[in-house]
């Protein structure tokens, strides 16, 4: 073996996956055919915890983010300024949609659905109805050259049927498409409902994940291959999670150094007052001494006055004017 034969090799640092079943691990081996690539992002969520594409958009990916709730959008915007982020709802025809908003604990769970959003209720979740602009995938896949965007991410939480039929797949022609593929919070199979859409406009499913199903391009052998089973150790990735705790391990380090810190000043500070407080003893000590060597020094001052005048009384001359 040749010992030099390894000298160059620099490992990667290791894809950093956001998304909640590790979709963008799966995703992120097309970084080598698409560094800079496009993607739209159907029902995005939240811009970062358990987004399906910011780990891409980490790597230099940019697209488009369809995202109805007003709070999510406004999140997208201000923390993946590179995207664009539009404010509405995707299906067959553009227009308006009345959705049911999740709570904060099942966000995801934003629905068109009335009947899905009372059977959420029943179990003590409050969902809020609000009205959405509508508009249809074809609208957004028309911006750009037919090819050219990479990566279709939809999760409408059924309503997949109807923005795959305003997409118009057999023009637009995107390379992959992730697809929510079970009902909401269930592992009952929906792809049954909308699957032949995207079939019939020339598509091969590569992959069920369990929850969502990847479909490419009949023509993209290669990218099919890749995206043809679940993300594994050899994808060298790590979960953002993993990231979190280093950063909370290395701030709690940094947090033990400065109370160790403290500590060290707290006893250097202790051992002074120790010696402040023993020089002050000293100092009454040697305040207590000179006040009696004072009172010794008042009486003896006090018994030479005495003696002084007795002597100057002992030898006064006689003024009487007395003769003998």
């Amino acid at each position: 073996m040749n010992p030099d034969r390894y000298a160059g090799d620099v490992t990667p640092p290791p894809f950093v996956s956001y998304a909640q079943n590790l979709e963008d691990v799966v995703l992120s081996r097309l970084l080598t055919a698409a560094p800079h690539g496009r993607f739209i992002d159907v029902g995005a969520g939240h811009p970062v915890h358990g987004n399906v594409m910011h780990g891409l958009y980490m790597h230099g990916w940019r697209g488009i983010n369809v995202e109805p709730m007003p709070v999510e959008a406004e999140l997208l915007r201000a923390m993946r300024p590179h995207d664009e982020t539009i404010q509405a709802a995707v299906g067959a025809a553009t227009g308006s949609i009345t959705l049911f908003e999740a709570p904060p604990e099942n966000r995801g769970a934003t629905t068109s659905s009335a009947d899905l959003a009372d059977r959420y209720h029943a179990q003590g979740q409050q969902f809020v109805a609000f009205e959405s602009p509508l508009i249809t995938l074809s609208s957004l896949l028309a911006r750009f050259q037919p090819g050219s965007v990479h990566v279709v991410k939809i999760d409408v939480e059924g309503m997949e049927h109807d923005v795959l039929a305003g997409a118009d797949l057999h023009q637009h022609r995107p390379w992959v498409l992730v697809i929510e593929a079970t009902e909401p919070n269930s592992t009952t199979t929906s792809a049954h409902r909308w699957e032949h859409l995207v079939l019939e406009a020339g598509y091969q499913c590569t992959l069920f994940d369990g929850l969502n199903r990847f479909y490419v391009r009949a023509d993209l052998i290669d990218v099919a291959s890749l995206l043809s089973v679940p993300a594994n150790v050899f994808d060298n990735w790590v979960p953002a999670l993993a990231l979190d705790l280093a950063e909370a391990q290395r701030a709690f380090g940094d947090l033990q150094q400065y109370v160790a810190a403290l500590l060290r000043e707290m006893a250097t500070l202790q051992a002074s007052h120790r010696d402040a407080e023993e020089y002050a003893r000293s100092l009454l000590a040697s305040n207590e001494l000179l006040q009696a060597s004072a009172a010794e020094s008042a009486t003896y001052a006090s018994s030479l006055e005495q003696e002084l005048a007795k002597q100057r009384a002992a030898h006064s001359p006689d003024t009487s004017g007395s003769c003998r």
